[in-house]
C-alpha cells in the first residue's frame, strides 16, 4: 500500500547499461551499488497466483475468498480470482483490511433460485483493521453478509457481489503479513521510538523498500501528532533499497535539503534501526550517492544505539520498594532510602522513581481521610501537591520534570516542575480515554514519553501523548480489545517500547504480553502463581516481577517458569518498582 504522501513520486529509470562507467564517478566506489528501477509498493514484482481449487463448493469458495483477502499482491489478484469476470473487473478494493476470526459460511435455502445460483451466509467476528498507513487498530463486533455465488460456464462457482469490506482471516493475515518497527523521534526529539506497522512479507526482495517507504511517509495515524521525524517531507529514495556487494543494504535518499549534523545523525538512527529487524545489520546510507555521514560510510545498530537509551529500563538507577509504608532500596541488603521517605515520616502507600533517578513521587496517607500526592528529590523531603483523593494510583513519570497520576478513578493529573524548581498541577483531558461512567484503575507512560497505557474498566487503553509544558492532550485513545473475554485486566506496565505486560484476574492466564497495537496477546506460564496478583513491575532485560499473597515472583519470558524472588528481604506485601 502506497502512502498518499508518496503516491505522486516520479520513478526514475537508471539506464546503467547506456551510461559509460565514468558517468558514475560521483558515486563513491566503495558503495558498489546495484542500481535498479524503483519499484512502487502498489506494483510488486509479479508472482503466480493460483485460482480456487477445482470443484470447490459455494460455502468453501466464500471462506477461501476471506483467506485470500490477506494477499494484496497484484491488486488482490488472489481474491479477484474468486469473483465472476464482471465482479472482478468492477471490484474496488477498500483502503483498509478488516481482519476477522471465527469465519463461518452456511448455504441458505432460497426458493425461486435456479440451480446455478447459491446464496451463502457469511458471519465473522472482527479483530480489527489494517489502516491504509499499514498500522493495525483493534476493534470488536460481528458481521453477517449474504453472498451471491453463481456457477460459471466451466462449472465453477464464483462470487457475484463481493462485500464492501475487504475481509481477511486472522490466520491468513498472520501468514502473509509481519509486524515491523518503524522508528520516529520521541517527544523530546533527542531519541527514537518504534511505531509498529504491518507489511506483506513477499516478495522478500522488496521488503526493505516497503519498510523505508513507511518511514518516509511519517508516523501512523494513531501517533502522528505524538511522534516526530527528522526526515524532510520532500525526501524520497532514488532507487530500491538493495543489497550491495559487501552485504550491506544501500539506502540512497534525495530531497533532504540542507541539514545540520545533528539531524543527519537522527535520520541515520531512524533508517538503521528501522531496517534492523528486516534484513541486515549493516546499512550504507547515502544522499544521492554520497555518504550521509562522511565519517561513517557503513552504519550498524550499535552505532546509533544511544538514541534508544530512553526506551529501556536503566540498570544504573536502583529500583525501590514500599515496605511497611517506607521506601527501601530493592536489592539484597534492602536498606532504607536516606531521608524522610525511608524513615517513616510519610505513610507511603505507593510511589514511583523518575527514569534518571533524581526524583520520587509518592502517594501518602493524609492527616485527614484519604491520600495526597507528594514529589521531591530522591532522599530528600517531598513537597505536598494540591492533589487529594480517596484513591490515587501509582504515579508514572514522563520526564524528570513531569509526573502523572489518577485520582479517584476519574481524574488524571500531571505535576510539572519549571526551570526554577517550582511544581504546578493541572488536569489532563481524558475524554475518549474513559467514558463519564468509566473507572481508570492504573496508568503507565512509556519511557519514550510519546504514549500512555492505562487500565479502564478492566481493559487496556493506549493513547499518544501530544505536546509538553503547559499544553498536553491525548491522541486517539484506543481500547485493546483483542484479549480474553472471560477475564479483566488489573494492572499494566511497559515491557519494552513496543509491548506491554499485564496481570489479569484469570487463573489460567494471570500474566499476558500484549503488543502495543493490541494484535498479539500471549500468556506467560501460569505455573506457581496464585490469584489475586496485586503487584507488577518490569526491570532491565524485560524481567517481569509480580506478587501474590505469599511471594514475589520473577520471569523473563512467556515460557520461563516463575521463580520466587527470595534474595531480596522485603516481604510479599511490599510494592517493588523500577524507575518510570
Amino acid at each position: 500500500m502506497i502512502s498518499l504522501r508518496r503516491s505522486t513520486r516520479m520513478v526514475t529509470l537508471l539506464l546503467v547499461l547506456s551510461v559509460p562507467f565514468t558517468g558514475c564517478a560521483s558515486i563513491p566506489k566503495e558503495t558498489e551499488p546495484e542500481m535498479v528501477k524503483r519499484v512502487e509498493e502498489g506494483k510488486p514484482t509479479s508472482t503466480t497466483v493460483e485460482s480456487p481449487p477445482e470443484g470447490i463448493d459455494a460455502p468453501d469458495l466464500v471462506r477461501d475468498f476471506v483467506d485470500a483477502g490477506a494477499q494484496p499482491a497484484n491488486n488482490y489478484e488472489a481474491a479477484r480470482k474468486h469473483l465472476t469476470e464482471r465482479a472482478r473487473n468492477s471490484w474496488r478494493v477498500p483502503s483498509e483490511v478488516t481482519v476477522v476470526k471465527n469465519v463461518d459460511t452456511v448455504p441458505l435455502r432460497e426458493e425461486d433460485l435456479p440451480d446455478s445460483v447459491q446464496m451463502v451466509s457469511l458471519s465473522v467476528d472482527k479483530v480489527g483493521k489494517l489502516r491504509a498507513d499499514n498500522s493495525f487498530v483493534p476493534g470488536e463486533g460481528s458481521e453477517q453478509l449474504d453472498i451471491r455465488v453463481e456457477r460459471q460456464d466451466d462449472g465453477e462457482w464464483r462470487i457475484v457481489n463481493p462485500p464492501d469490506l475487504l475481509l481477511a482471516s486472522r490466520n491468513a493475515f498472520d501468514s502473509n503479513y509481519r509486524a515491523v518497527s518503524v522508528f520516529f523521534l520521541d517527544e523530546q526529539r533527542n531519541g527514537v521510538v518504534p511505531d509498529v506497522r504491518w507489511v506483506r512479507q513477499n516478495p522478500q526482495s522488496t521488503l526493505p523498500s516497503r519498510v523505508i517507504d513507511l518511514l518516509l511517509s511519517g508516523p501512523s495515524a494513531g501517533f502522528d501528532s505524538a511522534m516526530n521525524t527528522a526526515i524532510p517531507e520532500e525526501a524520497e529514495t532514488v532507487s530500491n533499497v538493495s543489497e550491495v556487494k559487501d552485504g550491506a543494504l544501500l539506502v540512497d535518499l534525495s530531497g533532504l535539503g540542507s541539514l545540520s549534523s545533528r539531524k543527519k545523525r537522527m535520520i541515520a538512527a531512524q533508517v538503521v534501526l528501522t531496517l534492523r529487524g528486516v534484513r541486515t545489520a549493516r546499512v550504507r546510507l547515502t544522499e544521492e550517492g554520497t555518504a550521509l555521514l562522511s565519517n561513517s560510510p557503513v552504519l550498524r545498530p550499535s552505532d546509533v544505539a544511544s538514541y534508544e537509551r530512553r526506551n529501556k529500563v536503566s540498570s544504573e538507577v536502583a529500583p525501590l520498594a514500599v515496605v511497611n509504608e517506607k521506601l527501601k532500596v530493592f536489592n539484597e541488603q534492602a536498606p532504607p532510602v536516606p531521608g524522610p521517605t525511608g524513615s517513616g515520616e510519610y505513610a507511603i502507600t505507593t510511589a514511583a522513581r523518575s527514569d534518571e533517578g533524581e526524583y520520587v513521587a509518592a502517594v501518602v496517607r493524609s492527616a485527614d481521610e484519604g491520600v495526597d500526592l507528594r514529589v521531591g528529590q530522591y532522599a530528600g523531603s517531598l513537597l505536598k501537591l494540591p492533589v487529594h483523593g480517596s484513591f490515587i494510583s501509582r504515579p508514572t513519570w514522563r520526564s524528570e520534570s513531569e509526573v502523572w497520576a489518577v485520582v479517584d478513578g476519574k481524574r488524571v493529573v500531571r505535576a510539572i516542575r519549571d526551570d526554577n524548581g517550582a511544581w504546578s498541577v493541572e488536569e489532563v483531558d481524558v475524554r475518549g480515554f474513559a467514558t463519564d461512567e468509566g473507572h481508570i484503575e492504573a496508568l503507565r507512560i512509556a519511557r519514550d514519553g510519546t504514549r500512555l497505557a492505562g487500565v479502564v474498566d478492566g481493559r487496556i487503553v493506549v493513547a499518544g501523548i501530544v505536546g509538553s509544558g503547559s499544553t498536553v492532550r491525548l491522541q486517539r485513545p484506543t481500547p485493546l480489545t483483542g484479549g480474553f473475554s472471560d477475564s479483566k485486566i488489573k494492572q499494566v506496565a511497559w515491557l519494552n517500547s513496543r509491548s506491554l505486560v499485564a496481570i489479569s484476574d484469570s487463573d489460567a492466564r494471570p500474566v499476558v504480553k500484549v503488543s502495543v497495537d493490541g494484535f498479539t496477546w500471549k500468556s506467560y506460564d501460569s505455573s506457581n502463581l496464585r490469584q489475586p496478583l496485586r503487584r507488577l513491575t518490569v526491570g532491565p532485560g524485560q524481567k517481569v516481577i509480580v506478587g501474590d499473597e505469599a511471594y514475589l515472583w520473577q520471569a523473563r519470558d512467556q515460557e520461563e517458569i516463575w521463580e520466587v524472588l527470595q534474595d531480596i528481604p522485603v516481604g510479599p506485601k511490599s510494592i517493588p518498582f523500577y524507575p518510570g
